[in-house]
């Protein structure tokens, strides 16, 4: 089975709590070197995140800057990538990928060749009774409305034919799912190798994080002025 090449692209904005750890998971991927690489966007930040990221640089992983907005970061970084690229995963800061979890998605991407877009099963890092809920919702709500919000898995072709937004200030993972279901078709694999950090859901609680996913469903007109809140 031929090593599909990947690039991750991973947008941090005032995330240097968070990004040395998320790198150090994403440099010990257990998959050929020179089949990935690391693209982390710092855009905007005010405090360390740039100065912390650097540290990880090598022959493939690299960091940028651009203008703040994450719709930007991840259009700049789709722009960095390698000319060898095949697949993207624009990946949350805050969303750590296990070992082998490139293994897992390169041997579902040989079983589903008509695939174009799609997501992965997140595991919240909650562990209390609401924490496994949220997992169980948020997988099974992306599953059936065909979303991405975590990681966004991206064939090349479709990459450069669907851009993020930039004018949306939350919602952007929901619209851009529907832009790419104009062109293609969408996939959810199931794994227990992506982790997400339940910072948001334990410093607002549940309940307020549940209305406010709600909220990225609204029309696009409405979410160009509908900020979303940082919560670091």
């Amino acid at each position: 089975m031929s090593k599909r090449y990947f690039s991750i692209i991973v947008p941090a904005y005032n995330e240097e709590r968070l990004i040395g750890h998320t790198l150090d998971y994403l440099t010990a991927l257990e998959y050929p070197k020179e089949r990935y690489e690391i693209i982390v966007v710092e855009n905007g930040s005010t405090d360390a995140t740039f100065s912390v990221a650097q540290k990880y640089v090598s022959e493939n992983c690299f960091v940028y800057q651009s203008e703040k907005g994450v719709s930007r970061a991840r259009n700049f970084g789709i722009g960095k990538c390698s000319d060898k690229m095949e697949w993207a995963i624009m990946l949350d800061a805050d969303t750590f990928l296990k070992k082998n979890i490139l293994n897992e998605l390169n041997s579902y991407l040989e079983e589903h060749p008509r695939t174009d877009y799609g997501t992965t099963e997140i595991i919240i890092d909650d562990y209390t009774r609401a924490g496994r809920f949220w997992s169980w919702y948020t997988n099974v709500t992306d599953r059936l409305l065909k979303i991405m919000h975590r990681a966004h898995i991206v064939r090349r072709e479709l990459l450069y034919t669907v851009k993020y937004n930039e004018d949306l200030v939350s919602g952007e993972d929901v619209q851009y799912s529907r832009d790419l279901s104009k062109y293609g078709r969408y996939f959810f694999m199931n794994t227990d190798q992506v982790v997400s950090s339940a910072r948001r859901y334990i410093q607002k609680g549940y309940l307020y994080m549940f209305f406010i996913n709600m909220r990225s469903g609204l029309p696009r007109r409405i979410l160009k002025y509908s900020n979303w809140e940082v919560i670091r």
